[in-house]
């Protein structure tokens, strides 16, 4: 995740709790996470496709984290076989049931039970969170409308798989500097990081020139 600079002063209004889309929804899973709760003792509100970035005041994430814990961790104990939990099916189940996205249904269970009692106001924030790391547009980055960047599983650039991979080198600052899209941004972020130096980061932070 790579935020924007608005990302600290932007304030929800209402109270609201903003949460990232997730794609992780099917029709037998999301009947899988309604009768999990109903075994839980928990509400259900019918919100389905929750992404794991949230904003919001720190009480509720506080609370949401909570409640997602207790979740993950009935879901790991009753609704994961070992072979599950240990990885050895791989892929074998995606998408209708996997391990690998405990914290998803985790959270999900949370915060439907959370909004169900009426404990909390979310807003799933499509348009406020969580844009992509390959988007080339500048509209966003221009209206101030985005508070993140997401990497999703990509190998289209900003990939942070190659990033991990060192496919990507000091030379390509250049070829982005003066880019203003979300990808651009990406990029700009991850190789300074890599390269600069703690003063030229301190530097940085000052709004001063760095050397070319």
């Amino acid at each position: 995740v790579f935020i924007y600079h608005h990302f600290a002063t932007y304030i929800p209004s209402n109270c609201t709790f903003i949460i990232g889309p997730g794609k992780y929804a099917t029709n037998f899973n999301k009947r899988k996470l309604r009768r999990i709760a109903n075994d839980m003792g928990f509400a259900h509100a019918n919100i389905s496709d929750i992404g794991s970035t949230w904003y919001g005041s720190p009480y509720d994430a506080y609370l949401v984290a909570n409640q997602t814990l207790h979740s993950m961790l009935w879901l790991a104990q009753y609704e994961f076989a070992m072979p599950e939990r240990e990885y050895k099916l791989g892929m074998l189940m995606w998408p209708q049931w996997h391990y690998g996205v405990l914290l998803l249904y985790g959270q999900h269970l949370a915060l439907n039970h959370l909004v169900a009692i009426n404990q909390i106001r979310i807003l799933i924030g499509q348009h406020l969170l969580d844009q992509s790391t390959t988007d080339n547009t500048v509209e966003y980055i221009t209206q101030g409308t985005r508070l993140n960047l997401h990497c999703w599983h990509t190998d289209q650039r900003f990939s942070k798989f190659a990033f991990k991979d060192g496919e990507y080198n000091r030379t390509e600052l250049k070829q982005y500097k003066d880019d203003k899209s979300a990808q651009a941004y990406a990029m700009r972020m991850a190789l300074e990081s890599k390269y600069m130096t703690l003063e030229e980061m301190a530097a940085y932070g000052r709004n001063q020139s760095l050397p070319s």
